[in-house]
């Protein structure tokens, strides 16, 4: 059994995928839960989450290194002074609105 287990841990195609953790948790050979260090790597590795969701990543990986700019809106003075005037009126009363808000939350009945 202990060459089953070393040849599962040592095989480098699977190693760090989501069944290479889960294989050692269930074997308990050389994995131990009190090495906070692996703790962020076993749970990232199930979905690959840090990797894969990381937008910067993906977004130089298409456009290329440095290429993430932060993202601004360039509006001239006279749209600016427009748009503020839009966001400081009131809106219009909607009835339709306001008995939806009346309505209790799904959860809550």
């Amino acid at each position: 059994m202990d060459l089953i287990n070393k040849l599962i841990i040592r095989f480098k195609p699977i190693k760090f995928t989501p069944f290479w953790w889960w294989y050692r948790l269930m074997s308990h050979k050389g994995f131990r839960f009190d090495d906070y260090s692996i703790w962020s790597s076993f749970w990232s590795s199930l979905n690959r989450g840090w990797h894969d969701m990381d937008y910067v990543y993906k977004f130089e990986e298409f456009w290329g290194k440095g290429s993430y700019p932060p993202e601004t809106i360039v509006l001239s003075e006279r749209d600016y002074d427009s748009l503020v005037e839009r966001l400081n009126e009131p809106p219009e009363y909607n009835e339709n609105l306001a008995r939806l808000l009346r309505r209790p939350s799904p959860w809550d009945t």
